[in-house]
Protein backbone atom coordinates (compact mmCIF):
# COMPACT_ATOMS: atom_id res chain seq x y z
CA UNK A 1 0.00 0.00 0.00
CA UNK A 2 2.75 2.44 0.81
CA UNK A 3 4.09 1.92 -3.24
CA UNK A 4 1.00 2.70 -4.54
CA UNK A 5 -1.65 5.46 -4.79
CA UNK A 6 -4.99 3.49 -5.33
CA UNK A 7 -7.19 2.92 -2.65
CA UNK A 8 -7.93 -0.82 -2.51
CA UNK A 9 -10.44 -2.93 -1.63
CA UNK A 10 -10.52 -5.77 0.64
CA UNK A 11 -10.49 -7.84 -2.09
CA UNK A 12 -8.01 -6.33 -4.46
CA UNK A 13 -5.67 -7.03 -1.43
CA UNK A 14 -7.04 -10.32 -0.90
CA UNK A 15 -6.49 -10.74 -4.45
CA UNK A 16 -2.61 -9.36 -4.62
CA UNK A 17 -1.76 -11.58 -1.43
CA UNK A 18 -3.30 -14.21 -1.83
CA UNK A 19 -5.31 -14.51 1.03
CA UNK A 20 -8.90 -14.62 2.09
CA UNK A 21 -10.76 -11.40 2.19
CA UNK A 22 -11.58 -12.37 6.12
CA UNK A 23 -7.68 -12.03 6.82
CA UNK A 24 -7.21 -9.55 4.82
CA UNK A 25 -9.72 -7.63 7.12
CA UNK A 26 -8.66 -8.86 10.09
CA UNK A 27 -5.08 -7.43 9.81
CA UNK A 28 -6.35 -4.19 8.88
CA UNK A 29 -8.54 -3.42 11.65
CA UNK A 30 -5.66 -4.52 13.95
CA UNK A 31 -3.54 -2.22 12.31
CA UNK A 32 -5.90 0.37 12.78
CA UNK A 33 -6.61 -0.18 15.96
CA UNK A 34 -2.72 -0.11 17.21
CA UNK A 35 -2.64 2.93 15.04
CA UNK A 36 -5.18 4.76 14.29
CA UNK A 37 -4.26 7.41 11.37
CA UNK A 38 -2.19 5.06 9.65
CA UNK A 39 -4.94 3.60 7.63
CA UNK A 40 -7.56 5.37 5.96
CA UNK A 41 -10.73 3.96 4.65
CA UNK A 42 -13.71 5.52 2.67
CA UNK A 43 -16.94 4.07 1.71
CA UNK A 44 -18.18 4.08 -2.11
CA UNK A 45 -21.39 4.91 -3.45
CA UNK A 46 -22.09 1.10 -3.98
CA UNK A 47 -21.14 0.30 -0.38
CA UNK A 48 -17.27 -1.43 -0.68
CA UNK A 49 -15.09 0.23 1.50
CA UNK A 50 -11.73 0.75 0.11
CA UNK A 51 -8.39 1.29 2.10
CA UNK A 52 -5.09 3.33 1.99
CA UNK A 53 -2.42 5.35 3.83
CA UNK A 54 -2.71 8.68 3.48
CA UNK A 55 0.31 10.33 1.88
CA UNK A 56 1.29 12.25 4.62
CA UNK A 57 1.72 9.07 6.38
CA UNK A 58 3.75 7.57 3.67
CA UNK A 59 5.98 10.41 3.06
CA UNK A 60 6.92 9.90 7.35
CA UNK A 61 7.46 6.30 6.72
CA UNK A 62 9.50 6.18 3.60
CA UNK A 63 11.81 9.29 5.47
CA UNK A 64 12.19 6.71 8.60
CA UNK A 65 13.15 3.83 6.38
CA UNK A 66 15.63 5.90 4.34
CA UNK A 67 17.38 6.80 7.71
CA UNK A 68 17.49 3.21 8.94
CA UNK A 69 19.07 2.32 5.62
CA UNK A 70 21.51 4.78 5.91
CA UNK A 71 22.58 4.02 9.31
CA UNK A 72 23.02 0.27 8.44
CA UNK A 73 24.74 1.36 5.93
CA UNK A 74 27.23 3.80 7.58
CA UNK A 75 27.50 1.02 10.13
CA UNK A 76 28.40 -1.81 8.35
CA UNK A 77 31.04 0.65 6.45
CA UNK A 78 32.58 0.82 9.96
CA UNK A 79 32.81 -2.36 10.40
CA UNK A 80 34.43 -3.23 7.42
CA UNK A 81 37.01 -0.89 8.32
CA UNK A 82 37.89 -1.97 11.39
Amino acid sequence: MLNTELRLSYEDLAAMLGKEKSTIRGQINTIKQKSESLIEEVIEKNGKKRVYIPEEIKEKLLKKSKVSVKKAKRQEKTEENE
